[in-house]
């Protein structure tokens, strides 16, 4: 009977033989095979969770809002996207879904809520917000227009209106133009001359916070 004598380290094949592969240590094996639990999205009452006071990430009123009617026409999405927070409910990613969730009297959000350490917490509030890709605009442009064509509301998508008029002026439409071109349908409207892009800025959220429905235009 023949016998293969293994050493410490890489063991030597007989000849025709594959080379084995070497072994792991045990402490590096454990490692590598020990099993994570990960942390279960559950229905969380708002009062266990609040913003966390060091978070910088704001949101003006216009998106505000179309926040709240996309939270609306889909609230399976917050599922899909839950909210993030520490063990003591401070949300360090999905503080704007968690006010917008608020001021539309919801109970409950889905929520994940696990103890970690602030810092992690913070490091990943910036990886949250962080826009780590670019949009193509043209190509972007295209597909706002193909979903307006089969009858999505742009606004639901977080982008604003003078975004949205950028965007498919990409693909050479407008914001406010009916499917057929030629289509003419009859407007009431006020122009409003601003001195720089400032004022104009300043002038149209104000308008769009009272309802009004506003285009953006440099003339």
């Amino acid at each position: 009977m023949s016998h293969v004598h293994r050493r410490r380290g890489r063991v030597k094949s007989l000849p025709g033989q594959a080379p084995e592969p070497s072994l792991l240590p045990v402490s590096r094996a454990r490692k590598i095979t020990r099993k994570v639990e990960e942390p279960a999205v559950e229905s969380v009452p708002l009062e266990r969770l609040h913003p966390a006071p060091w978070n910088p990430r704001t949101i003006k009123d216009e998106r505000f809002q179309n926040l709240g009617r996309s939270i609306q026409a889909d609230p399976d999405f917050l599922w899909r996207r839950p909210i993030l927070a520490t063990a003591d409910g401070a949300i360090y990613a999905g503080n704007m879904r968690y006010r917008a969730a608020q001021h539309l009297g919801m109970a409950t959000v889905p929520a994940v809520v696990e103890d970690i350490p602030e810092q992690l917490a913070k490091e990943r509030a910036l990886r949250d917000n962080h826009q780590w890709g670019d949009w193509q605009d043209e190509q972007l442009g295209e597909l706002l227009f193909g979903l307006r064509t089969d009858g999505a509301d742009l606004e639901l998508l977080g982008f604003t209106d003078k975004e949205l008029a950028k965007l498919l002026d990409e693909v050479g439409v407008g914001v406010g133009e009916a499917e057929d071109e030629f289509a003419y349908h009859e407007q009431f409207g006020v122009t409003v001359i601003c001195k720089d892009a400032s004022e104009q800025e300043r002038v149209y959220d104000e308008l769009r916070g009272k309802g009004y429905d506003c285009r953006v235009v440099v003339v």
